[in-house]
């Protein structure tokens, strides 16, 4: 058992033997002349068994799986779209208080509906608070959330299952995900921001509604309301009448100066 200490600078003792070798060490090391006399008593134990090496330890991605975020949720729903998996469209409601609202477009490679919406609840969640005020009221009150979708023959099927149990295993979690897909719907045009219904469109002139979206308030720039910034009376002219005596301005083609 004394294989694996290394002593250095200590007096020779003998160590007890069974489970009170380690706690009657210290205590003797400690009661020695060496504490006093300023010397050092190393002790280095051998290496636990069951500990693990550093290859043994499994990498962070098998530990901690889940990365998936909104956007590769609508990516996967489109590639299970094109493939030609069951899709269905969500819906979210307070039953007996609210209608059902639709929330988007789901998808399943096995066409488990009812998975694709446990997997994702958090998803469908968010885009609910974000199209409904009347989600939003409800939300923080008594009343259960419930999502449904619809089967093959156009009948809405409720799920109350909630999300998904809080014990399940990441990896477990992270399969289902990959399984399901989830495309979310838009407010209507006229809720929207305008800057988002500039990008909608497929082409203006210049491109401006993608890289200078103010430019594309034609009505809004004729008026004066739209130049707060002008002051007639500070108007000194065009930039080059009065950059051009200024000295290196350069107008025309002939020499500067």
């Amino acid at each position: 058992w004394l294989n694996g200490f290394a002593f250095v600078s200590c007096r020779p003792f003998q160590a007890q033997q069974g489970v009170r070798q380690l706690s009657v060490l210290a205590r003797q090391g400690a009661a020695s002349p060496v504490a006093r006399t300023g010397q050092k008593l190393i002790i280095r134990l051998p290496k636990a068994f069951g500990f693990q090496n550093a290859s043994d330890i499994p990498k962070e991605s098998v530990i901690h799986p889940l990365k998936s975020r909104a956007r590769d949720q609508r990516k996967r729903f489109w590639e299970l779209a094109k493939a030609g998996h069951n899709v269905s469209e969500v819906f979210v409601r307070y039953e007996g208080k609210t209608p059902w609202k639709r929330i988007g477009e789901i998808a399943h490679s096995r066409g488990d509906f009812r998975e694709a919406i446990q997997c994702q609840y958090n998803y469908l969640i968010k885009r609910s608070y974000k199209l409904y005020r009347k989600f939003r009221y409800f939300y923080s009150g008594e009343y259960p959330v419930q999502f449904g979708y619809t089967d093959t023959e156009g009948k809405l099927v409720p799920v109350d299952d909630g999300p998904l149990e809080l014990g399940t295993e990441p990896a477990e979690m992270k399969e289902m995900l990959y399984r399901s897909g989830f495309f979310p719907a838009e407010k209507p045009r006229y809720w929207r921001h305008i800057q988002r219904n500039l990008k909608d469109k497929y082409e203006s002139k210049k491109d401006f509604h993608r890289k200078k979206f103010w430019l594309t308030r034609r009505k809004f720039n004729t008026r004066l309301a739209a130049h707060k910034w002008y002051d007639p009376n500070k108007y000194r002219g065009r930039y080059m009448q009065v950059q051009k005596p200024k000295r290196g301005i350069v107008a025309g083609t002939g020499p500067s100066r």
